[in-house]
């Protein structure tokens, strides 16, 4: 499976792969994260390419994009890596309904924003997508997601945030 997740610099969008591609390898797939963003860190373009798969992979480049994640309106410029038929997982709360092909895509609309303040944290806004993405594509068991969504942050000194972490993945899983 090939995914990306854009948007700006500060929207963890880099973040949102890194986990995705630990959530993969803990479940023994090969898989490959590839962050890139622009000069300025925060407010800047940033994406991340997650890629994962049983069998080896042979390269850290789009070949056949199956998942968007698209955090802001610039992120859509990603549309033309993404295979017809693929999943488009647009941030409603940034992105305006006329700027995407609906024929072309599966396009969920998603306000991420609002349901990472309803779980209790404004930045946890990329995690809610990672729930979202899970529910959508059956890549990840929720549960096990969840474990290992609290490993990660526990691993990075950061578990105090684990309550709004797993609030925010279950608020993308339980919203499509």
């Amino acid at each position: 499976m090939e995914i990306i997740f854009a948007g700006f610099g500060g929207q963890g969008v880099l973040t949102s792969g890194l986990i995705t591609a630990y959530m993969a390898m803990k479940n023994g797939l090969e898989t490959i994260w590839s962050p890139a963003y622009g000069g300025q860190m925060r407010g800047g373009k940033a994406f991340s390419l997650v890629k994962f798969d049983k069998e080896p992979i042979a390269e850290p480049v789009v070949t056949e994009l199956d998942v968007l994640v698209a955090m802001n309106q610039p992120s859509l410029d990603f549309c033309s890596d993404l295979k017809e038929g693929g999943l488009l997982i647009v941030n409603s709360d940034s992105v305006e309904k006329d700027a995407v092909d609906e024929n072309k895509y599966k396009v969920v609309w998603l306000p991420v924003n609002d349901l990472a303040q309803q779980a209790g944290s404004v930045q946890s806004a990329n995690i809610v997508s990672i729930g979202a993405l899970i529910k959508l594509t059956g890549a990840f068991d929720i549960n096990e997601a969840e474990q290992i969504l609290c490993q990660f942050f526990e691993d990075k000194g950061k578990g105090k945030f684990n309550k709004f972490n797993v609030a925010a993945l279950r608020a993308g899983y339980d919203a499509v």
